[in-house]
């Protein structure tokens, strides 16, 4: 159904994007589907494209949305073409978007084990069999999990039940133009609604009536085609628009006798539309098409160069007219969409044509040129306004890179692309996403040059930061060759970048060096973003080392930098870490007042590693005055750690005051109270968590019906499970070997539950976990 940019109906639960239009009808449809919910825990809704299944799913899980205790999560497949990456996409809807290296149907399975949700999978039929196999591993692993999908086709699957929903209800042939009648039909009523959104005079009149109850019937009830010829009303009466459909609409019908009833009726509808157009406008509806998740008027004259001889903003004003296009503003600027039927429509076009190749060209072209832009003016005060616009364009950002994954000799651009979203994929902690596609694009574009240099050094920062010290190893010396090789200013972003992962493996003194080797040139260069980088590095270096003076001096000309031009992100870490420092010196007031400082920086940009560490800072800070508000503060901070898939523990330099702020909770409060504060903190958001540490709310309990964290609500599932294993007699060796990870991560793992539950050894753990009469594996 067409959407536009004004909200109707409820109020959208988390995990549901909000309803665009008014809902029309469906109230016994939405009891069944209700119904089978309760007796099926799979329940897929069949039709084809434009019967209205993404709606009636949505309002149907609005009114289940407490039904379910750990919340309902709408995943929209529209836009993704790799099934590699629907696993991404469920564990982005779920809040998880940087957990994703194990990223798949057992991945998933094993978060969702013992949560109470009901996940809405939305637009499977691209994506079938990726879609089903995911559906039933969760369905056979997590007993809690329920699943509405809605496709054009069963994923059948054993336990599946398939509603298919029905077109809306209409007038029969003989109910005649009685307005009174005419009202109990859905489809109608449907009309009457869209028809008031273009015309605000329109009135449903026995006079119109008999006319209005033809061009529903006409267009056998289907809500996109309703909502189309709705449109039709800017320029004829009902009675026209019933008489233009006549003959056009009864040659669309009679298409393949062995096509599927959904294509054939969708071609004639989206035929319909499409004939409307004019020569411009089909030209321009098929060149967009190439986008995923909506463009901006800029971006599609790039695309759309001598398309057209008239102006494009004419023709795209047109095609919103007509309902081809929707448009929603962000930010004072407009984003237009083709609906995925639309879409589609002009897709073949192209392939048609043989231009499909040409245009998504285009369309990658640009797309690396916005990430270049993004890049080059990081450091102002439009950083947030990139931020924002990027994370919309994330759809049309791996499209691109698909294209030069799958062309021949396209992949250079995509590693272009790559090396320019280093800050930003920093920022939003993306980094599995990411170096998923360096893996796929390196291989393809083995040369030595300046463009690989600049890859492999964005790789091996976000593996770093991703706690894979190895691979950034591995990266930082093939990128060294290769930038010894290119020479120029390329070597000395190996310089810093080696200080990087200096810093990140423990190696203060070697950081520091290398930092201080790199920030020199830097600045005879007068690059003001790689100054800015590399001054806050440096400042936490000198934290570490003990060197608080040298430390401030650096938050200091950082701030000079980036406070004239309202920068954000570099801003807010070097605050954050000038808190630290104070904090490490004995200035606790002064360090608090930094740490909010920062936090407000951070939640300016939704950083969570930024507001992550802000949490963690008052945390440490409350834990001598107020143990129970500091055990809130480190539950939410543990809670926006697991779902980037980070921590304090990658940095030991903060891991031991973590540490410290957990055994000083632990012998300041009593078992019961820590550990209801501590899910108190889990169960906030991040928008809450900030609103509690900044003081301006305080934090609400967790609703009764939650999940078990893990024993007693305060390990996390990874520790809950090394926890059984150490109450088994397994030694941290053997754990590593069966987990498949490190000695040294399983070690972290272990201090760290000593350290949450106020334990000195081994024995406690074993005598505790089985007190807690926990089967073998865990609660998870």
């Amino acid at each position: 159904m067409v959407m536009v940019a004004a909200v109707a109906g409820p109020k959208a639960s988390p995990g549901l994007p909000h309803e665009t239009t008014s809902f029309v009808g469906r109230r016994r449809e939405r009891g069944e589907i209700r119904q089978l919910l309760s007796d099926a825990r799979l329940v897929t809704l069949t039709g084809f494209g434009g019967v209205g299944k993404t709606r009636l799913a949505l309002r149907t899980v609005a009114d289940l949305r407490r039904a379910f205790a750990d919340g309902v999560y709408f995943v929209s497949l529209a836009s993704i073409s790799d099934p590699a990456l629907l696993t991404q996409s469920v564990a982005s809807a779920l809040g998880l978007q940087a957990r994703v290296q194990r990223a798949g149907p057992d991945w998933l399975a094993e978060y969702l084990l013992e949560k109470e949700v009901l996940l809405v999978l939305d637009n499977c039929e691209h994506l079938v069999d990726a879609a089903a196999e995911l559906a039933d591993t969760l369905l056979r692993r997590c007993a809690r999990v329920r699943i509405l999908a809605t496709s054009r086709e069963p994923l059948r699957i054993d336990g599946e039940t398939v509603h298919a929903v029905s077109p809306l209800s209409l007038p029969p042939v003989n109910v005649g133009g009685s307005s009174s009648a005419l009202h109990a039909f859905e489809a109608v009523s449907l009309f009457i609604d869209r028809a008031k959104a273009v015309a605000p005079d329109f009135e449903l009149s026995d006079a119109n009536g008999a006319a209005i109850a033809e061009v529903c019937a006409k267009l056998e009830g289907i809500p996109l085609a309703i909502e189309l010829a709705a449109v039709r009303l800017r320029t004829m009466s009902p009675a026209e628009l019933a008489g233009n459909l006549t003959g056009r609409w009864a040659l669309l019908t009679r298409g393949s006798r062995t096509a599927p009833d959904r294509q054939r009726t969708m071609a004639a509808c989206i035929e319909w539309s499409y004939e409307l157009c004019t020569d411009a406008e089909r030209d321009v509806w098929a060149a967009v098409s190439v986008f995923f998740d909506g463009f901006t008027l800029d971006a599609a004259e790039s695309v759309c160069a001598g398309v057209a001889d008239e102006p494009l903003g004419d023709t795209i004003a047109s095609l919103v007219e007509k309902s081809v296009l929707t448009a929603q503003k962000y930010d004072a600027r407009t984003r237009f969409r083709l609906l995925p039927p639309l879409r589609h429509r002009g897709l073949k076009r192209l392939e048609e044509s043989g231009e499909l190749t040409e245009f998504r060209r285009r369309h990658r072209d640009w797309y690396v040129a916005l990430a270049q832009l993004a890049h080059r003016d990081w450091i102002s005060q439009r950083q947030a306004e990139w931020i924002r616009t990027m994370r919309r364009e994330t759809g049309n950002l791996q499209a691109a890179l698909g294209f030069c994954f799958g062309e021949p000799n396209e992949a250079e651009p995509g590693l272009q692309m790559g090396a320019d979203l280093h800050e930003f994929g920093l920022a939003e902690g993306l980094f599995h996403p990411g170096l998923m596609w360096f893996k796929r694009l390196l291989p393809l574009s083995p040369q030595p040059t300046l463009t690989r240099a600049l890859a492999l050094r964005t790789a091996c920062w976000w593996s770093a930061a991703s706690g894979d010290i190895a691979s950034s190893l591995r990266l930082l010396v093939e990128g060294q060759r290769v930038a010894d090789e290119v020479g120029g200013p390329v070597e000395n972003l190996f310089t810093q970048t080696a200080g990087f992962v200096a810093l990140f493996s423990g190696d203060i003194e070697r950081s520091i060096e290398l930092f201080d080797e790199a920030l020199d040139v830097f600045r005879e260069a007068g690059d003001t973003s790689e100054i800015t980088q590399t001054l806050y590095l440096l400042q936490l270096a000198h934290v570490f080392s003990g060197n608080f003076e040298r430390a401030m001096e650096c938050y200091e000309e950082c701030r000079a930098i980036t406070e004239p031009v309202d920068e954000s992100w570099a801003r807010g870490y070097s605050t954050w870490i000038a808190g630290f420092t104070r904090w490490s010196s004995g200035a606790v007031t002064e360090a608090e007042k930094l740490y909010k400082s920062a936090l407000v920086i951070a939640r300016r940009i939704d950083d969570p590693v930024g507001i992550g560490l802000c949490l963690e800072g008052l945390g440490w800070i409350a834990v001598t005055s107020e143990p129970e508000r500091a055990a809130i503060v480190l539950g939410a901070a543990d809670s926006v750690w697991d779902r980037i898939e980070t921590s304090t523990s990658a940095l030991r330099g903060l891991f031991v005051h973590h540490q410290g702020a957990l055994a000083t909770v632990a012998a300041s409060l009593s078992e019961a109270d820590r550990d209801a504060a501590w899910a108190q903190g889990r169960s906030l958001s991040m928008a809450e968590a900030t609103k509690f540490a900044l003081g301006e709310t305080v934090a609400r309990k967790p609703a009764a019906a939650g999940p078990a964290r893990s024993p007693s609500g305060v390990l996390t599932k990874r520790e809950n499970e090394i926890a059984t294993l150490v109450a088994q007699g397994v030694s941290n060796k053997d754990i590593a070997e069966r987990l498949v990870i490190s000695k040294r991560t399983a070690e972290t793992h272990v201090e760290n539950i000593l350290t949450k539950l106020g334990f000195t050894s081994r024995n406690q753990i074993t005598v505790w976990m089985g007190e807690q009469a926990i089967p073998a594996g865990g609660r998870g």
